[in-house]
């Protein structure tokens, strides 16, 4: 896809659109970035975008009864919203006889969202179920939150999107209000539409539902660079919801604008350690014994070029229960060995052109699939405008990966990686490290209470 394919718009208010259609077909994907995530939050309010995230799937004050999904639902369409560092996306896929409805129901939600005290009392109740669930009460629910806040020194790239609880807590309606204000006026909005729908009309669509919304100023992220780890962090997490030891391991990623050629790199290297059924980590002499389950991956997220921000390489693997005479995690000590080899072994030695060959083919092709969706694929065009102002390179990257990725540059990408300084965190069972400690003590002639 060239810049001539899509049609950009910028409308009076500072709304940004983005059009991309597709004659084939008959559905629709529509997707609106705001330009405000768990980075930007302000200082002592973390939890504030995500759940703004929630207030705004309630729906504007302009919205039917029962709000912005069962009307989505009614016209046979799925939505959904999700918070990201740097930006927070509302998207559905629905029929093309949708478009008008879709896009009223956005811009009356970027006009006037359901801000009430019944509302930011339900929603705070629900993410502190989520954070029970998907965090507190889940084995390994720390991973990935955990590996950013070993490897990053600067607050804002340490967050979680989920915020602590007792932030939560004191959220309330003028504070809400004020990000509302901030970080939710037109000029930090783009609506992006794919699909199968007619450009001019779609265009008169846009103006006649966005273009009446005032424009507000735009209230500029905050910068936080993030300086390199000066060493390696080495933290153990005691999970009583574990059944198994585990090992995460993180690694500060390039910059995707000053090193885009590296970046890509790293991206075919986590594939070619953890990913498919001939990963290196996976089979053969290299993979450590007694791993149950394994994946390597780039992004806090497991999404490439989803922030602008300091991003990470993870490996996340779960593993046997050996427990070293220290209490330390014998097991999760050979799935590091293991990586520190192969990485070795590549930064040495260029990795065999077959493999090569067939990894970056079926990452492009993955790549590919996920762009078969009209809502998936609205999402990744407009988060790419947003971040980089490259929406093109959705579509370009398959064939940048496939076709442009060196042996040469996945060797400097390995050796990057074992030069650079990581964080290891090691997840231990509650029963595990209490046999541990209980050695340890025995072996030290203590008693444990």
């Amino acid at each position: 896809m060239t810049r001539n394919q899509l049609r950009r718009l910028v409308l009076d208010n500072g709304l940004r659109v983005l059009l991309a259609p597709n004659p084939t077909g008959a559905s629709i994907g529509v997707a609106v970035h705001y330009g405000v995530g768990f980075r930007t939050e302000p200082g002592g309010h973390t939890g504030l975008a995500h759940l703004f995230e929630h207030l705004m799937v309630q729906g504007g004050h302009g919205a039917p009864p029962g709000g912005y999904l069962p009307q989505v639902q009614r016209a046979g369409g799925l939505a959904d919203a999700k918070t990201r560092q740097d930006l927070t996306v509302y998207y559905a896929a629905a029929p093309a006889s949708a478009l008008e409805m879709l896009l009223g129901l956005e811009a009356d939600r970027m006009r006037s969202p359901r801000i009430s005290p019944r509302n930011l009392r339900t929603q705070t109740a629900v993410i502190d179920e989520e954070i029970r669930l998907m965090v507190r009460n889940r084995p390994y629910g720390a991973f990935p939150w955990v590996l950013p806040r070993a490897l990053h020194s600067r607050a804002e790239n340490a967050r979680d999107g989920y915020g602590e609880s007792v932030d939560l807590a004191a959220l309330d309606i003028p504070l809400c209000e004020r990000f509302f204000h901030d970080h939710y006026s037109p000029g930090n909005a783009l609506v992006t539409l794919t699909g199968a729908f007619d450009p001019d009309e779609a265009q008169r669509l846009v103006r006649r539902c966005f273009a009446p919304l005032p424009g507000r100023p735009v209230v500029a992220a905050p910068d936080a660079p993030e300086p390199e780890p000066r060493a390696e962090a080495r933290l153990s997490v005691t999970d009583p919801h574990a059944g198994l030891p585990a090992v995460a391991v993180g690694y500060r990623m390039p910059d995707p604008v000053t090193e885009r050629a590296d970046y890509l790199a790293h991206l075919v290297l986590a594939a070619l350690l953890g990913q498919g059924r001939h990963a290196l980590l996976r089979r053969g002499p290299a993979a450590p014994a007694g791993v149950t389950s394994l994946s390597v991956g780039c992004g806090l997220f497991g999404l490439p070029l989803d922030t602008a921000g300091p991003d990470l390489l993870t490996l996340f693997a779960v593993h046997g229960s050996g427990v070293g005479d220290d209490g330390a995690n014998a097991d999760g000590g050979r799935v590091t060995d293991a990586l520190d080899a192969v990485l070795t072994t590549l930064a040495e030695n260029e990795v065999d052109p077959r493999l090569l060959r067939a990894t970056t083919a079926r990452w492009a092709s993955g790549a590919l699939r996920e762009l078969g969706d009209p809502s998936t694929r609205a999402q990744l065009l407009g988060s790419r405008e947003m971040l980089f102002g490259e929406a093109e390179l959705t579509e370009r990257l398959p064939e940048l990966v496939r076709d442009q990725v060196t042996g040469e540059q996945v060797s400097r990408a390995a050796a990057r990686l074992r030069a650079s300084h990581r964080a290891v965190v090691r997840f231990v069972p509650r029963t595990t490290a209490t046999a541990g400690a209980t050695a340890t003590a025995a072996a030290q002639g203590k008693a444990v209470a």
